[in-house]
């Protein structure tokens, strides 16, 4: 089995990053991973020209292509992302607009879209303590995956949380969903945890 973490904060060393090491320290050995940063992706904007419904590909040349073959080897995804604003980062918005020519929503019959039988899970951090900012990033990805053709598997979330230092308290329960996930291979029925 392969995993794919996707940090989709801008940034490689904060909290975000540190829940998906510690759920990366949880799997089983025989998993494969990698973990990845969109901040460290040049992904442009969308330019609305519609030119992919013709084509069945954008017309800007950046690392989305990378990044979704990346997403397609893998098995299941883990994507993590912070609160910026009530919403998802810019990065990771600009990343979903960008999926179009890949996904249902593109009209032309020949469009290249992700390897069937994909899992993803979602994990969402706030500085703040109201959940639903949170609950509205996992329905975003949900959103995202409604689309891509990826089953949403499960999802966890983290309020008050304003570094890295702050996910220690925190990483037990990450190891442990991590385990409920994928220690069986990904098969686990759809939990969630919220704390």
């Amino acid at each position: 089995m392969k995993i794919l973490l996707l940090n989709a904060s801008p940034k490689a060393n904060g909290a975000t990053q540190e829940i998906l090491r510690t759920v990366r320290e949880a799997l089983p050995e025989f998993v494969e991973s990698e973990l990845v940063c969109l901040g460290e992706y040049d992904i442009q904007y969308c330019l609305g020209c519609k030119r992919c419904y013709e084509t069945c590909r954008c017309v800007r040349q950046d690392d989305v292509t990378a990044l979704l073959k990346k997403m397609d080897e893998a098995d299941a995804l883990v994507i993590a992302a912070p609160s910026y604003w009530a919403d998802v980062p810019g990065q990771f918005k600009v990343f979903i607009d960008r999926c179009t020519p890949f996904s249902d929503t593109c009209p032309h019959p020949d469009h290249w879209t992700l390897r069937p039988g994909k899992r993803c899970y979602a994990v969402a951090l706030r500085t703040g303590g109201r959940p639903v900012e949170c609950e509205h990033i996992i329905d975003t990805v949900e959103h995202w995956c409604g689309h891509m053709g990826v089953e949403m598997a499960g999802s966890m979330y983290f309020c008050r949380i304003e570094g890295k230092e702050d996910i220690e308290p925190h990483k037990p329960g990450i190891r442990a969903q991590a385990e409920r996930w994928f220690g069986d291979c990904g098969l686990a029925e759809h939990v969630d945890i919220s704390t």
